[in-house]
Order: C-alpha cells, then structure tokens, then sequence
C-alpha cells in the first residue's frame, strides 16, 4: 500500500512505498523542496520544473494545475487524459514499455523538455517505473543529472524492472544538435486496432499462461510481461468502442486479475492460482466476444 508523506523541507515521495534512507544526500545535492500547497497528487519532484508520478485522476488534475503544471506527458500506454486540455496544459504521448529505453525515445523526451521548458509532469499508470525512467533519462540526456543521483532516484522511486534501470544508468549527455534533431512529440500517439491488440494479447499470454520452469527461458521476463499485459488488457479496453455492455466489465475483471498477476510476480511468488483464474476469464471472454 502506498504510503503517504508529505513533511514541508523534504521531498514529495509519490506512488511508492519506499522508506527515505538517502535523505541526507539528497539535501546535501541540493535536490528540490516539495510545494508548499498540500495536494493528494503523490509525486517525485525531480528538478523544480520536473515532477514525475501517477496517471492523474480528474480531482488531480486540478491539483497539476494549481501547482502550475503546464505540460503533461504520457508514457502510459493510454494518452493523456481530454479534460487536461481544459485546465490550459498541455499534453504529449509517448508510450513506452518495461523492457528497455531506447535511446530514440530518450532524445525525444529531452527535446520536449528543453525546446519548451515549462513546469512537466510526466506520468505513466502506478507512477514507479516508467515514468521516472523516463524523466530520469531525459535529464542525463540533458546533462543536468549524473549517475550517482539517477541511481538514487531510481532506488528512491522503486523502479524495479531491470531494462529501465540498466538504460537509465548507461545515458549519457547528448549535444544539443543530437537532441534537437530527435521527433517530436504528439498530442496523442497512433493507437494499435483492437484485433492486433487481441493478437498481441494472445502472444504475451503465451508466456504467462502456466508457471516456467527455471530453465524456461519465459522464466526471465515473467514480471515484464505480466506488467505488459496489464497495459494491453487497458487499451483493449478503451478501443473497443460501442460494444456489447459486458464487454467492459468483463475486461475490467481481466485487468483487475492481470494487476493482480503483476504484483505477486513482481513479490516473488508463482501466482499460480491468478493465472488460473485469468486463464478461466480469458476464455469466457472470447466465448461471449471473439469466437
């Protein structure tokens, strides 16, 4: 359960349950205060200008606003939400995934980060891994952070999937014409239809759908693929369009059990009982809306 703290004269700790040994060298960096404003928004503050956490519901949005976010940018699966529009902020899309940072998307941050530089909030789903990957490796591509405070940042947030950490701590600075050569950002990245997202489902289930052995080479990127999953079940979701109503409850049921699935992977069980429940749910979808 995340745990929430917010002492004036330490930093904000957002979307993650983690205890603050390294406070001390935080300070001694002199890393940025929290907002004064009390807020129920849970986010890390990176720089004064950078703020990575949680998808933002529609109260939080307010909050962004009032603590005078300008731009917010998704690398959630699903693009930021319509209604930041109406608060004059500014919205990107970058969906990125849990296996790695590729260095193309990096620049692409630190492009929309330095040829705009307005208070940002970036944000994916839970808010602990990939958005502070992603706010992190901007910032070294950007050279304003060194390795030593991206890994005390990544321990601090809890980013827990090795791809993001190993891609974090292997940026490094980039010329300003590298980085302003990078693409820019949309409003709204290209969504994938519903029938390969179907398809894409099916081969990641694949993987997920029984307990590897340890000699199983599916065994290795168990807690990615169960973290993928989520995002696919959720765009699922969204792109169906008018469908029968079942439809979304059916899959928010499969959703709920992906998360499930996710977090006792990512605690070190085998979550066999979950796999088997969301196998039995999968199946009762596709008889009821696919076969």
């Amino acid at each position: 359960m995340l745990r929430r703290v917010m002492v004036l004269g330490m930093l904000a700790l957002a979307a993650c349950d983690q205890p603050d040994p390294e406070s001390g060298t935080l300070q001694s960096q002199s890393f940025p205060n929290p907002p004064i404003a009390s807020t129920k928004l849970h986010f890390h503050q990176l720089t004064p200008d950078l703020l990575v956490g949680p998808r933002p519901s529609q109260e939080q949005i307010k909050e962004l606003a009032a603590l005078g976010i300008k731009k917010v940018i998704s690398v959630d699966a699903l693009p930021p939400a319509s209604s930041l529009l109406e608060e004059s902020i500014q919205v990107r899309h970058l969906p990125l995934g849990y296996r790695d940072l590729p260095k193309t998307l990096q620049l692409r941050l630190a492009r929309e980060l330095s040829i705009d530089p307005v208070k940002t909030y970036i944000h994916c789903h839970h808010g602990q891994h990939r958005g502070p990957a992603a706010g992190l490796a901007a910032l070294l591509n950007l050279g304003q952070f060194d390795q030593a405070q991206a890994k005390i940042w990544l321990d601090r947030c809890g980013v827990g999937y090795q791809g993001l950490r190993q891609a974090v701590l292997h940026a490094q600075p980039e010329s300003n014409a590298a980085i302003q050569a990078a693409l820019p950002l949309e409003e709204r990245a290209a969504t994938t239809s519903l029938s390969r997202l179907m398809a894409e489902i099916d081969q990641v289930w694949d993987r997920l759908k029984k307990v590897p052995s340890i000699d199983d080479p599916n065994a290795r990127t168990q807690r990615e693929d169960a973290a993928e999953l989520v995002d696919l079940l959720r765009l699922s979701s969204e792109s169906a369009g008018p469908v029968d109503p079942a439809y979304p409850k059916q899959m928010q049921e499969a959703i709920e059990l992906a998360t499930t699935l996710e977090s006792q992977l990512q605690s070190g069980q085998d979550a066999a009982q979950v796999r088997a429940t969301l196998r039995t749910t999968c199946r009762t979808c596709h008889r009821a809306f696919r076969d």
